[in-house]
C-alpha cells in the first residue's frame, strides 16, 4: 500500500470534505481516506500501487474543479 498527501486550495466545508471522501472510496485501488478537522484542507490517501498512480489520485481531486496538489513529490 501507497500513501499520497494532496493539499487542497480551497477552503471546504464539512460536508464538501465528506462528499470528497464518499467519492474516493468508491474508486477501485483507494483503500482508505484520512483528513484533519484542524487541517481540512490535507488528506492522506492510501492506495493499492499496482492499481493506480499518485497523478491518478490527484486527477480526481482536480477533475471535480477543485486546485490540488501533491505534497512532498
Amino acid at each position: 500500500m501507497n500513501d499520497v498527501t494532496i493539499h487542497i486550495d480551497e477552503t471546504l466545508d464539512a460536508s464538501s470534505i465528506q462528499a470528497i471522501k464518499k467519492d474516493l472510496s468508491k474508486v477501485a485501488g483507494i483503500e482508505k481516506i484520512n483528513s484533519e478537522k484542524k487541517r481540512p484542507h490535507l488528506m492522506v490517501v492510501s492506495y493499492d500501487g499496482k492499481m493506480m498512480d499518485s497523478g491518478s489520485i490527484l486527477s480526481k481531486f482536480t477533475s471535480q474543479g477543485l486546485h490540488a496538489e501533491l505534497i512532498g513529490f
